[in-house]
């Protein structure tokens, strides 16, 4: 429950608002009075005040040093301000001091209850963010210092490839990183996919968030604590349950509780995610289970709080001799054309081990690969008439007589592609043209991976490892920037200022912008004269 006070020299506006706003359907259990600024400043001494309507206009102290004097004594206290007069110069200080907002006299009572329930959801939103940040500070801390662990450093190495385990090497691999003992434990890995936040979180917070996500994963998804929850370098967060056996109950118990950690991480940390079941794996094929849940959450677009099963989805196994399409098209994008070469030819080797091979099989390779080569194309709004037009059709549509001419074939598109891609328009450089493009609307990460079909999750992850912060913290600062410009060389109102980039609301626009320059609009204007 909250507590209100109304200020106002006039007793009939106080009556007024007092009655005419329904107070219990915020959930406001008490509302005070007051009738100048020493009556308001006595009230703040005896109890906490959590959401404050404040006429600006008063004899014995206007609104304005009302509120200088609440954000010394209770900096949590949202106001908002009532006045008669609309000229935007009037509130440069209420702006300046963070008021909520302001709304002209006469007073519409609905439109003031919405405004009161829009700032008591921003306290309750601070306050739960505040809450979380001091519940997962001290253990946040202790990750960062402690994140080079000879457990987590042996998962990154597993999956990335660094290190491959064999029945001649898992014994010295394992006792090299303190970890004998588990050459025969069998593994589950649970793929924990972050697509999107509910609130707007800075770099740092967002960190801070999925680590919390991952200790609530270590609670609910580790039966007795037997595995390890990490990240990845690349920002993947993975649960590895140890001594899992697969079988159907177990599948379905775990279902269960990961349908309830999604439920709860929605609730609690402000998130979309989505769950990804592997299979039971040893150490010498998890990372194969690793890379085929990274393929189905890189084409999952669609539904978010989910979870996927490998089992359930039929994914092609890693051992087949069709390309994975997804982990090709990943290597392309991410500009790994030496990877991709590499994994091309090793393919192809493997074509060659098989007995009687046919010029049927071969062809059905090759229109496997075009499927991935059109993919991409289509992806990136890329034509592959122009791109192949001076080829002589040999590229597109020429039957591979053996072996050798399909890897020429393989290599040569993975070669015209990489450089169309790599030599203009990355991924990100046209998420970043898209964002300068729309600055004046709402910009979402949905919205964003949407543009470039892409899943939420993986944009993130790609944006963050490319550009160094978040997508929300890089349009922020895009924003701000070009902000900060117009206000220091011209003369438009900063009210205009804030509408052209999508900013409505002056205070959040203010908030914002002392947020990325700790000094306000205001002040930087007058800098500059």
């Amino acid at each position: 429950m909250y507590k209100a006070l109304i200020v106002d020299d006039e007793i009939y506006a106080v009556m007024g608002i007092k009655s005419g706003v329904n107070w219990q359907d915020l959930q406001v259990s008490e509302v005070y009075e007051a009738y100048n600024m020493r009556d308001a400043l006595q009230i703040f001494e005896r109890t906490p005040i959590d959401i404050m309507v404040c006429d600006i206009e008063m004899p014995k102290g206007t609104g304005i040093e009302l509120l200088e004097r609440v954000n010394e004594i209770s900096p949590g206290t949202e106001t908002i301000f009532l006045t008669a007069h609309s000229a935007f110069d009037f509130m440069k200080r209420a702006i300046q001091l963070d008021g909520f907002d302001y709304l002209l006299k006469p007073i519409e009572f609905d439109v003031l209850q919405e405004t009161i329930a829009k700032a008591l959801k921003s306290i309750k939103q601070e306050r739960e963010l505040h809450h979380l940040r001091e519940q997962y500070k001290p253990y946040y801390e202790t990750w960062r210092k402690k994140k080079s662990l000879i457990t987590d450093k042996f998962w990154n190495d597993l999956f990335s490839g660094r290190i491959v385990c064999s029945p001649d090497s898992i014994g010295g691999i394992l006792e090299e990183h303190e970890l004998a003992g588990l050459q025969d434990t069998v593994f589950l890995p649970v793929l924990v996919s972050v697509e999107s936040w509910l609130r707007e979180y800075s770099t740092k917070d967002e960190e801070m968030m999925e680590y919390a996500i991952r200790k609530a994963a270590s609670e609910m998804l580790l039966p007795s604590g037997k595995g390890e929850v990490i990240q990845t370098k690349q920002g993947v967060n993975v649960v590895i349950i140890a001594g899992a056996e697969g079988d159907g109950n177990s599948i379905l118990e775990l279902h269960t509780s990961c349908e309830k950690y999604i439920q709860g991480c929605h609730k609690y940390f402000g998130c979309n995610l989505s769950c990804y079941i592997g299979e039971s794996s040893t150490l010498y094929n998890i990372a194969d289970t690793y890379k085929q849940l990274l393929e189905i959450e890189y084409n999952n677009l669609n539904k978010s709080n989910q979870v996927y099963t490998l089992a359930s989805l039929g994914t092609t196994s890693i051992k087949t001799m069709i390309p994975r399409i997804s982990t090709w098209t990943i290597l392309l994008e991410q500009g790994k054309l030496e990877e991709l070469q590499k994994e091309i030819h090793s393919r192809i080797a493997e074509l060659g081990k098989i007995p009687r091979l046919s010029l049927c099989e071969l062809d059905g390779f090759r229109h496997e690969f075009m499927q991935m080569m059109h993919y991409i194309l289509h992806k990136n709004g890329l034509s592959a008439f122009e791109l192949f037009q001076d080829q002589e059709g040999i590229l597109l549509s020429a039957q591979p007589r053996n072996l050798e001419q399909l890897e020429a074939i393989a290599l040569r598109l993975v070669q015209i592609i990489y450089d169309q891609l790599h030599q203009n328009h990355s991924v990100i450089q046209r998420i970043q043209y898209y964002i300068t493009e729309h600055l004046n609307e709402p910009i979402t990460r949905e919205q964003l991976a949407s543009y470039v079909h892409l899943n939420p999750a993986y944009l993130s992850r790609l944006f963050k490892r490319e550009v160094g912060e978040s997508i929300t913290d890089y349009i922020l600062h895009v924003r701000m920037s070009l902000a900060k410009d117009l206000i220091t060389t011209s003369s438009i109102p900063i009210s205009d200022v804030a509408k052209s980039f999508g900013y409505h609301n002056f205070s959040h626009f203010s908030k914002m912008f002392k947020k990325v320059y700790h000094a306000s609009p205001q002040q930087f204007r007058q800098q500059s004269v």
